[in-house]
């Protein structure tokens, strides 16, 4: 059984049939791993994956595959979780990765020492789980169900046999089926040590699961999936199977957000205070069983450790997370005013913004989770993505050609000299045959891209796995609302990186026809356009582009001045429309409406600019 695409059709006219689809992402970052590397551990063992991310801690971990990440299930126990799907620790397909069932990660601990202890000592396993996919709308959903047939196991090690004994396993099931059946996504499972052949210095536990790769019968599309979330895993002594979890934690829920309103990066010459954001969201949880105050600090750090800014909200009350699934509420905590700017300028910058909740009173059990960061970054480039793909998007079409754009607000001239795209890797890296030309739209008066300012002249293809830097032929000034993206040859699907817990979804458009459709889908498009310009010169070399021609509006001939060693001429949808060379051009047989001409001067020099064709 395969799971199903998530795909969205959209109302066009029937000559090309679209709908927007995502797909499970296929690659993730696999950073190298967190903390010294350790032989073995002693109880208690606990790890909440907050403080870190990418492979799991190597002093508590040996190697296996899993990810460490805030992105891929919805509001954890606790900030960060544990991930296995299809992917290696190097971030790739498993080599034996099929559309049928296989082996796929592991995260195993390290050996713990039980030696001196018995099964009287009630020693217990507890961690959380959840299932990939999401639940409620379909459009908002994060990352993919694992199928019927998938499954995710939780084996213990026993020297006295040499063997793995599995004690517990789950057969693959959707988030809204757990809600239907238990009243919450995360679900809670304790199994208690005490056989004892366990109770040696080796005793070792781990996950591992089984899963299969979609395969939609469309190049591009067979992509990992099935993942399977954990968090908070412990293992003590003293403790029971069957009572209800409680934990003496005040903890976030979800990574820091960027202080600004729409974007999580921006190039720092069109950085402006109007950027900034009114208020944060900061999701609090309190695991104990009753009320506990809180604190709740953030701080804005230069990149000399200077403090600039503080906020203080004070002390509140924060009520108990079970057994309603309640997290803190009260404004100075949940959602902090922003009552700063940062300093505007052209020099790249960072900062970073470090968030603190504490519990007041009696103390807090697990500090690892009381602080989360997020680093402001103010470079060359806009990023609407946090840098993580949860899922692909791509477009499915009858039409032979598939435009995709998304807007950007320049607050000042400036120049594009690139764009980052991040493309996921599919099965036999089917998607990276796919052959693309990158376009930039000037946005027009109703907010959907409008006229081509840049078209490539040469097809690209797309690099899976990292960003790839795609370089433009030449530089390009703009200013205003602007769509960066690209026309893509052939109605394959691209799967590129589509980031679910960012929502860029209303400046998000795509054209199979005749008409911009704005996307439904909620996320952000793992796309950045990159601005060589942190100084003015870079854009007055830019400005120095620009072609004079007359008459504009045309009907007939238009003339260009010099004898250009060749032109062209694009239309509104980047398709050429005229080409040749010489000091003018007929186009008396083009219909009305605006065009971009691309044209090389006789010391080869690179000019564009707009002509108007009007009968």
């Amino acid at each position: 059984m395969v799971s199903a695409v998530l795909a969205f059709c959209m109302l066009v006219p029937a000559v090309a049939q679209c709908q927007e689809v995502l797909l499970p992402a296929s690659w993730q970052d696999h950073s190298a791993r967190a903390k010294a590397a350790a032989t073995e551990v002693t109880l208690p063992f606990f790890d909440d994956f907050s403080d870190y991310s990418g492979a799991p801690a190597a002093d508590r971990w040996a190697e296996g595959g899993a990810l460490v990440n805030t992105g891929f299930g919805n509001k954890p126990p606790t900030v960060g979780m544990l991930t296995l799907d299809a992917y290696d620790a190097d971030g790739r397909l498993y080599p034996q990765a099929t559309t049928a069932l296989f082996p796929a990660d592991t995260a195993m601990s390290l050996p713990i020492r039980l030696d001196s202890l018995t099964s009287d000592d009630s020693v217990v396993l507890s961690f959380y789980y959840l299932p990939g996919g999401g639940s409620g709308n379909l459009w908002e959903r994060v990352g993919d169900t694992p199928d019927r047939q998938d499954s995710l196991f939780l084996d213990f090690y026993a020297a006295a046999d040499s063997q793995w004994h599995t004690v517990w396993c789950r057969d693959g099931v959707s988030e809204d089926t757990l809600l239907a059946q238990t009243g919450r996504s995360w679900q809670y499972v304790a199994v208690a040590i005490n056989d004892s052949m366990y109770f040696d210095s080796t005793f070792q536990f781990r996950f591992r699961n089984y899963c299969s790769l979609q395969d939609n019968g469309k190049p591009g599309m067979a992509g990992g999936g099935d993942q399977w979330n954990i968090d908070y895993v412990v293992v003590d002594r003293g403790r029971d199977t069957t009572a209800t979890p409680v934990f003496r934690d005040v903890a976030f829920v979800e990574p820091a957000p960027s202080m600004l309103a729409h974007y999580q990066a921006m190039p720092a010459r069109q950085y402006k205070a109007s950027e900034m954001a009114d208020t944060i969201r900061m999701t609090i949880t309190n695991l104990y069983s009753s009320v506990m105050a809180t604190q709740y600090k953030y701080a804005v750090v230069d990149e000399d450790g200077d403090t600039l800014y503080r906020y203080d909200g004070g002390y509140e009350n924060a009520p108990a997370y079970l057994p309603n699934g309640v997290y803190q509420t009260s404004a100075a905590h949940a959602t902090p005013a922003v009552d700063f700017t940062f300093e505007a300028g052209n020099a790249p910058r960072e900062y970073t913004i470090v968030h603190m909740v504490r519990e007041g009173v009696g103390g807090d059990d697990r500090q690892q989770n009381d602080t989360v960061r997020f680093t402001q970054k103010f470079g060359s480039y806009y990023a609407y993505d946090d840098g993580t793909a949860e899922n692909g998007y791509g477009l499915t079409s009858t039409a032979s050609r598939i435009y995709l754009a998304c807007r950007f607000d320049l607050n000042v001239r400036d120049t594009l000299t690139a764009v980052e795209m991040m493309v996921n890797r599919t099965l036999g890296a089917q998607n990276e045959a796919i052959q693309f030309y990158l376009t930039v739209w000037q946005a027009d008066e109703d907010g959907r891209p409008g006229t081509v300012l840049y078209h490539d002249s040469e097809r690209r293809r797309p690099v899976a796995g990292d960003f790839e830097n795609y370089e433009l032929e030449h530089p390009v000034a703009l200013e205003g609302s602007v769509f960066v993206g690209f026309e893509q040859v052939g109605n394959n699907y691209i799967n590129i990186g589509f980031d679910r817990n960012t929502n860029s979804a209303d400046r998000i458009y795509y054209l199979t026809s005749t008409e911009w459709q704005q996307s439904i889908l909620r996320g952000s498009l793992l796309l950045r356009p990159r601005f060589g310009g942190s100084s003015a010169e870079a854009v007055e070399e830019a400005e120095e582009e620009s072609l004079s021609v007359w008459p504009n509006p045309a009907s007939e001939t238009v003339h260009l001045g010099v004898a250009c060693r060749q032109w062209q001429l694009y239309d509104c949808r980047g398709s050429v429309s005229l080409c040749g060379s010489g000091d003018r051009m007929a186009v008396d047989g083009l219909p009305s409406g605006v065009y971009l001409l691309k044209a090389i001067t006789p010391t080869g020099n690179i000019k564009m600019t707009k002509i108007i064709v009007q009968h």
